[in-house]
């Protein structure tokens, strides 16, 4: 059942009239400090403090019942970089909750883009890196009436590259997430808690999804949800629960991080040969106890938040953090792709999430997060004269479109020079990187040559 369901039934219909205000209780997997009837752990513990047993229940409610992505498109550039590099992808789900008409009381989770962070990828792995904009990511999906609603992440194995089909390696007989997936989901949950009335702590749980891209039994890529349960976020967040040689289990810490942790006992029960249920020591523990499936897909009818470009392939603003695809952010290459747009679509070339983030981020034209609100609110109202209004007015901008025509320019004189046989080594005006070969911006920080 939905959450908010599961609330009802947990405040209504006891019989006698009650009415729990604060039905929810969050789960503490470790020591809770400050107990004043002993010294502290590990010189003293009591009931109190000490947390209790845990015996691994299937959750029976969900906090999102649904993720749905806008469009193809969305999913097909976060698919692209595997297409093209091989390399598994990790990718951030931005969008906002609405309101779930086919489940009592349900809440979906829509997804309007999917930012890219910093990571190190291989052909079977991938990896978060430290990511230095991740505030001003955050700031620009507040701007925008949006927020991180999940993550994302690839595991596909190419079958046949000529049909396009991929291996179905996840599946009830082998696994749905691995334990390792299953602990940086829950640590993704415990960093984007569910903020509610109904627990005394403020928050219960988390909306935060897991999507995965693989094969399915048709050998086709298909996208599973999940989200992992409280019980397995609690676990997480108290360091204790670690991923063992096979993916489908996980296990307790043997020895403490530190003197002050407690490690808590962890049951679960299952069927023995008998058919009788019997309780099971949690090293190891299967994770199917630990998940819930949330359904993903699209609408029938596509929508978008953003501004789908067409015409052609590789015809889109490069994505953030594409360096190992040759894909730049540059002045460069957001003059080329102003290009695609006439002086009256202004909008259209803003309504772009990596574009607005390339402008909030970039080191050659500052601009305020401040300065580009009014912009994001002419792009969530689509409001085209808002946006040339603001185009105009502008300081940061204008100083880009100048930037722009130096482009421009740059680049028609040394066409002209490399048809003369030009074309000797230059110096950058900015950076002082000798570059060898002429074009009309800097190999290295990517500004306009010079006229």
């Amino acid at each position: 059942m939905s959450f908010h369901a599961n609330v009802r039934k947990l405040t209504e219909g006891h019989g006698k009239g009650t009415h729990l205000k604060m039905p929810l209780e969050n789960l503490v997997c470790y020591i809770k400090p400050g107990c004043s009837d002993h010294k502290p752990y590990p010189k003293g513990v009591c009931t109190k403090c000490r947390p209790r047993m845990v015996t691994l229940m299937r959750q029976r409610f969900r906090h999102v019942d649904n993720v749905s992505f806008e469009n193809e498109q969305l999913v097909n550039r976060f698919l692209d970089f595997w297409r093209r590099a091989g390399h598994q992808r990790i990718g951030y789900l931005l969008g906002r909750y609405e309101p779930f008409l086919e489940v009592p009381l349900g809440i979906k989770a829509v997804v309007a883009a999917i930012y890219e962070p910093p990571q190190t990828s291989t052909n079977d792995s991938v990896r978060f890196e430290g990511d230095a904009i991740e505030q001003k990511v955050d700031e620009l999906c507040a701007a925008l009436d949006l927020k991180r609603v999940g993550w994302i992440f690839t595991d596909l194995w190419s079958a046949d590259p000529a049909k396009g089909t991929v291996h179905c390696t996840r599946h009830e007989d082998s696994f749905l997430l691995t334990a390792q997936e299953c602990i940086t989901a829950g640590h993704l949950q415990n960093r984007h808690p569910n903020f509610t009335k109904y627990c005394s702590e403020g928050y219960y749980g988390s909306k935060f999804v897991t999507i995965v891209a693989s094969g399915d039994k048709t050998e086709q890529i298909h996208f599973n949800g999940y989200q992992v349960s409280n019980q397995c976020a609690a676990l997480v967040h108290a360091e204790v629960l670690l991923p063992t040689n096979y993916p489908e289990l996980a296990t307790l810490r043997n020895e403490p991080l530190r003197e002050t942790q407690y490690i808590t006992d962890v049951q679960f029960t299952e069927k023995d040969e008998y058919g009788n249920q019997v309780l099971r020591d949690g090293r190891p523990m299967p994770v199917e106890y630990l998940l819930v499936d949330v359904p993903a897909g699209m609408p029938k009818e596509p929508r978008f938040t953003f501004h789908a470009v067409t015409g052609g392939k590789h015809t889109e603003f490069p994505i953030e953090n594409r360096m190992s695809l040759g894909e730049m952010q540059t002045i460069s290459t957001l003059a080329t792709y102003a290009k695609r747009f006439s002086n009256n679509q202004f909008l259209e070339f803003a309504s772009d999430f990596h574009v607005l983030l390339y402008l909030l981020t970039n080191d050659t034209v500052q601009f305020t997060i401040e300065a580009l609100k009014p912009l994001c609110e002419a792009v969530k109202a689509r409001d085209r004269g808002a946006a040339m209004d603001w185009a105009r007015t502008n300081e940061s901008w204008q100083t880009l479109e100048h930037l722009f025509e130096s482009q421009a320019a740059v680049t028609a004189s040394s066409s002209s020079a490399s048809m003369v046989g030009g074309g000797d080594v230059w110096s950058c005006g900015h950076c002082t990187f000798e570059n060898p070969e002429p074009r009309a911006d800097c190999n290295m920080c990517g500004l306009p040559r010079a006229a």
